[in-house]
């Protein structure tokens, strides 16, 4: 018969076996996920051993101490485990490198083994408690006591040492994992190792698998939410079709142009003579197909995709970071574009950006590295723009766009016209029908726009016949519904008209993120997204913000210029303007 213990100990396995699964299968090759892996054998072992013999009641007690002695075994790979997670995460320890180090951490869990599976100096034999049966302590137990609950608080130690040493977000994860341990650790040494000194019993309290259901949720979380990306150098086999810019190597640059053209240019041909990595907002199938960059590994900046190389944007000051600074540590001599720094800076503020770059721009100067930083003119106030042309060591600036052309199939465009102008600049610009998302009532929509378009009305209006989201939960009901659509018709065209009344109801910052994550979920869905904005309707700079997030060049017939807007119109990020009809 399965008792309540052996119940507790079977749920506790479930957790442990698919947390250090899950978190193994996110980035098998991190050091703290194998570490993390390492710890959750030892939870396994322990939970699958303690629930056998939990179960056998009745059964002689030569039958049940194999069992035992096992999963006292599995408790005592727990310390080992987890000072091999201190030196891991967040960030490997340079200790790491060294041969020694890792047999020296698991040496007393060896010793250990033996002194529990083959010696009576921790148990001697059967007992139980109200959980089932449990291992008998011995009389040398007390000694071993000691012993044992020193080597685990010098584990749990290590885990609050390393916390008081980082920073950023990284500090606060680290914080919460150190802040579970200590919180698990004093009950356990309480109910589970020492025990059997405080009031006489012969075994232990038997809650550990309560306290191993906290520690691996916890860290599970940490481990899997912050974690590093395995980067691979690789150089372009083929070289660039001409060599126009000529960058030198070693050195910082800023690359400030209408779009994205020159520094992807620029790193391409840097990249056909020494390996590199590309940080931008772009999917990175986009990235290969537009520039050429065919070979390089490429880590998207995105809310949307669960892709090996996709980083979440407000992860600026440690998995972007610390994957960057590990790139150029490891890699001597590689460069590194860094593009979409607008798009960064409006998730997580000027500051935290420019400090950001400064560590990056260090470390590629500490390795021979080069770096360039791509910036769209007009994305960053003159003040801003100042400290960046500050942070590096030569500026390339692009003053004038290159011609406008048609529209290529598969691109995003923006257009800048105004609400009645809208439904014939999104037919010269190539749009099919599809999604309209608009704050203009359906029928009005419907009878302007024409029937290939399905209507999704943005408004407060608490009754209508046909589908609606809150103008105000962009993020949550809007993206969730648009996202819904292109899942269900791949390939199809969605249509945002208007996001100038979008953003009466919300803060640019939220505009800015549905535009991204609408951009991201038409690009993994093989759909277009084309989107109106009223000329003069928005700050230019926020203007110039959102079309760097487009693709599309100029069509024919949308080409007038536009009077007060930014000069931001090129190959990667094209602001599209019909003028007034005469």
């Amino acid at each position: 018969m399965v008792s309540l213990g052996a119940v507790l100990s079977l749920a506790a396995l479930g957790v442990s076996a698919f947390l250090g699964l899950f978190v193994l299968g996110v980035n098998p090759r991190g050091t703290a996920n194998r570490a993390f892996g390492v710890l959750m054998l030892a939870f396994v072992l322990w939970d699958v051993a303690e629930a056998i013999q939990r179960s056998m009641a009745g059964a002689a007690a030569e039958a049940i101490e194999p069992f035992a002695r096992a999963a006292w075994i599995g408790i005592s790979l727990v310390p080992a485990a987890l000072m091999h997670l201190s030196l891991a995460y967040p960030e490997g320890s340079p200790a790491l490198r060294r041969r020694w180090v890792l047999p020296a951490v698991y040496a007393p869990f060896v010793a250990w083994a033996v002194l529990v599976a083959a010696t009576d100096f921790v148990i001697d034999g059967v007992s139980e408690n109200a959980l089932g049966a449990s291992a008998h302590v011995s009389r040398t137990y007390p000694i071993a006591a000691v012993l044992f609950g020193a080597w685990m608080y010098a584990a749990v130690a290590g885990f609050v040492l390393t916390w008081t040493r980082v920073r950023g977000g990284a500090r606060r994860m680290q914080g919460v994992v150190a802040a579970g341990l200590v919180i698990g650790t004093i009950p356990a040494g309480v109910t589970e190792v020492f025990w059997p000194l405080l009031s006489g019993a012969d075994t232990r309290m038997g809650l550990g698998t309560l306290y191993t259901l906290v520690w691996s949720a916890i860290i599970a979380f940490a481990v899997a939410r912050y974690h590093y990306l395995v980067i691979e150098p690789v150089m372009e086999v083929r070289p660039p079709p001409a060599r126009r810019h000529g960058l030198d190597p070693g050195m910082n640059y800023l690359v400030l142009e209408p779009g994205r053209a020159t520094a992807m240019g620029a790193f391409r041909e840097v990249v056909a003579r020494t390996p590199g990595l590309c940080v931008t907002g772009l999917p990175p199938s986009r990235v290969a197909r537009r520039f050429g960059l065919e070979r390089t590994p490429v880590v998207w900046l995105t809310t949307t995709s669960g892709e090996a190389r996709a980083v979440r944007p407000v992860a600026l000051d440690f998995e972007l970071l610390h994957t960057i600074v590990k790139f150029l540590r490891e890699h001597p001599g590689t460069a590194v574009l860094l593009d979409d720094l607008d798009y960064l800076a409006e998730v997580n503020g000027f500051g935290a950006l420019a400090r950001f770059l400064r560590r990056v721009t260090n470390q590629a100067s500490a390795s021979g590295g080069t770096t360039i930083l791509a910036v769209g003119q007009g994305t960053f106030e003159p003040e801003h723009l100042a400290v960046l042309r500050g942070a590096v060591d030569r500026v390339l600036e692009v003053l004038q766009a290159p011609a406008p052309g048609a529209v290529a199939n598969g691109e995003h465009v923006l257009l800048l016209v105004s609400s009645q102008q809208a439904p014939a600049a999104l037919g010269a610009a190539g749009c099919r029908g599809g999604l309209l998302l608009t704050t203009e009532h359906p029928s009005k929509a419907r009878q302007r726009f024409g029937p290939a378009y399905e209507v999704l009305w943005a408004t407060d209006a608490s009754e209508s016949a046909g589908p609606t989201v809150r103008p105000t939960s962009l993020d949550a009901e809007a993206r969730r519904t648009v996202g819904s659509f292109i899942a269900s018709h791949p390939g199809s065209d969605v249509a945002v008209v208007g996001l100038e009344q979008l953003a009466l109801f919300n803060e640019f910052p939220a505009v800015l993120a549905f535009v991204k994550d609408i951009l991201d979920l038409a690009s993994l869905g093989g759909c277009r997204l084309f989107a109106t904005l009223g000329p003069d309707s928005m700050p230019p700079r926020e203007v110039a913000i959102l079309a760097r997030r487009f693709d599309a060049p100029t069509p024919p017939g949308i080409r007038e210029p536009l009077p007060s807007a930014p000069s931001t119109a090129a190959p990667g990020s094209r602001i599209l303007y019909r003028g007034p009809v005469s």
